[in-house]
């Protein structure tokens, strides 16, 4: 069995990417940026720098691919908000591009489709949010998740392509940049770490659902297999954390108070969401199985080792 993890150099494709391996799949990184040092990464049978909505630059050298993960994004909420002409076209019209791509294969390998368990769903008409939702996204990043949503069903419909989307709530764990603008855990926990002040948007009452990054890589790994009638699955911790609450962890775990630096609130920030995560349980029999706080130390040890 092989698999092409597209985005498989970023940090959500390594952990998905030791899952699969660990599973039984033959595991190629594809990813404009440089792969992680085979050391680090013993898990990818091989990896190869290429944009990965041009399939011909990529396809002829992961013959016999079964499964795609699609993880590939040039954008995160923030920046899709700031430029969403730049969002839509480069990941809606470079996914449809991959797909057209893909129809003229003889082969049709499943893909599987990380969607945000967030933005797609927007501000909560009831907690926790199931499948079943309305989606109402009240950002750009959002809207091009679930427009990317949409043309899957529309390819697996009209021209049998399989697919599976797994909507994610809020990953942390090993190897998450903390230098970026995505992963208040990751970010918060360096600067904590190097006695920077954290910055908190609004009061810090927001609540968010955080999911260790390994238990999604075994969230895609049983989505690989899954043969029931359904498609879309959230796959989070299954319980909400506000932005303070993690502070109080983070304070706890180092041992000592953190300086905060509250700016406004950001108003593509939903005031909570957390989610119904029964749907995997029951279709992929998946659960996560790492608690925050446990999460939350094993990220700072290796945090520590990062510059």
């Amino acid at each position: 069995m092989r698999c092409a993890i597209l985005g498989g150099a970023g940090f959500l494709g390594q952990h998905i990417g030791r899952a699969l391996a660990h599973a039984g799949w033959d595991v190629w990184c594809v990813d404009r940026a440089a792969p992680p040092p085979p050391g680090n990464a013993p898990w990818f049978a091989g990896a190869l720098r290429a944009d990965c909505f041009d399939l011909q630059s990529w396809w002829g050298a992961v013959a016999g691919v079964e499964l795609i993960v699609h993880l590939a994004s040039s954008t995160v909420p923030a920046t899709a908000s700031q430029d969403p002409m730049h969002d839509v076209q480069t990941n809606l019209l470079g996914t449809l591009r991959l797909l057209q791509d893909l129809r003229r294969q003889a082969a049709r390998p499943r893909v599987l489709f990380a969607s945000s368990g967030g933005a797609v769903y927007g501000r909560p008409q009831s907690v926790p949010l199931s499948e079943t939702h309305p989606t109402l996204p009240i950002s750009a990043y959002g809207a091009t998740k679930l427009a990317i949503e949409h043309h899957l069903h529309i390819e697996e419909a009209q021209h049998g392509l399989p697919c599976r989307i797994l909507r994610l709530s809020n990953p942390y764990g090993e190897w998450q940049p903390p230098h970026g603008v995505q992963g208040v855990i990751a970010v918060f926990a360096h600067r904590a770490l190097h006695g920077l002040p954290l910055d908190v948007y609004g009061d810090g009452s927001v609540v968010r659902d955080f999911i260790y990054a390994a238990d999604v890589g075994r969230a895609f790994a049983a989505a690989a297999h899954h043969a029931g009638p359904q498609r879309v699955f959230n796959v989070g911790g299954g319980a909400g954390h506000s932005v303070n609450d993690i502070i109080h962890s983070l304070e706890r775990l180092l041992g000592h108070a953190v300086q905060r630096r509250v700016l406004p609130a950001r108003p593509f920030d939903p005031p909570v969401n957390v989610l119904d995560i029964r749907r995997a349980r029951e279709e992929l029999r998946w659960q996560p199985t790492m608690a925050l706080e446990d999460g939350l130390a094993q990220a700072v040890a290796w945090l520590r080792t990062v510059p």
